[in-house]
């Protein structure tokens, strides 16, 4: 059962708008931060370049990871507005649909974020001349991005509604940056910014102290526990609500 329900999701890649939409946003928004970069700084030295990529590098996969978050979630309210849902549902058992669409939405979520690692780039071509890729941090985006991926997968089965689900999802990935300015010790804990301290990303240069940061190992641990919390709520929303 769960394999054949892979196989459907898997062949659903090939026509997924959805996909196709969040990337191309994903990637528009990370090539427009081409504006943000100072025109000056390509003549300058090596040193300053350097100071001003790391943390460039920490909003790419930021951007990228809200995106793959709106992902997650819009890729199961779209199917249920438009009765993909209720249609699948008659070929196999719920939890099967279910738990397919977890590994689906963690890799649209890395692909979201790969397309927002490549706009960066391009913008830093435009503006510098290009900076080698980093292939530890573009893997540690793409991680971030799955990881975003589930957390929207979860949220969209629980709001289930489409627009709702735009805003939820975006705020729950935006909220904490707001609140690092005025508390870090608390906003470390919440999502993104403990999703891109697990997967390796300093969250320094998004406005987190270092000494409100969480080691990696807790880290990993509190972004397990957000993640699975909100696949265990959508699951079981999923099983016991009514799709029309």
């Amino acid at each position: 059962m769960i394999g054949r329900a892979l196989r459907v999701q898997a062949r659903s890649f090939t026509g997924d708008v959805v996909l196709l939409g969040v990337v191309a946003a994903a990637f528009v928004m990370s090539l427009s931060l081409a504006t943000s970069v100072p025109s000056d700084l390509a003549a300058a030295p090596v040193e300053a370049r350097a100071a001003f990529i790391g943390p460039f590098r920490v909003v790419m996969a930021t951007y990228g990871g809200v995106l793959a978050a709106v992902y997650g979630s819009f890729r199961y309210t779209i199917d249920r507005r438009d009765g993909v849902i209720a249609q699948r549902l008659t070929m196999g058992p719920r939890w099967a649909l279910f738990l397919a669409r977890v590994p689906a939405a963690a890799v649209g979520g890395a692909v979201v974020a790969l397309a927002g690692v490549f706009g960066g780039h391009i913008a830093l071509i435009v503006t510098m001349g290009g900076v080698p890729v980093e292939w530890s941090a573009t893997a540690s985006a793409l991680a971030f991005g799955a990881v975003a991926g589930l957390w929207g997968l979860g949220l969209g089965v629980v709001v289930q509604v489409h627009l709702v689900a735009l805003f939820v999802a975006s705020m729950s990935m935006s909220a904490a940056l707001l609140l690092a300015v005025f508390c870090g010790a608390v906003a470390a804990f919440l999502p993104p910014l403990v999703m891109l301290e697990a997967v390796g990303i300093d969250v320094t240069a998004v406005g987190i102290m270092p000494d409100d940061r969480l080691d990696r190992a807790p880290a990993v641990g509190v972004t397990t526990g957000w993640v699975s919390l909100a696949l265990l709520v959508g699951g079981v929303s999923f099983m016991k609500r009514d799709v029309k």
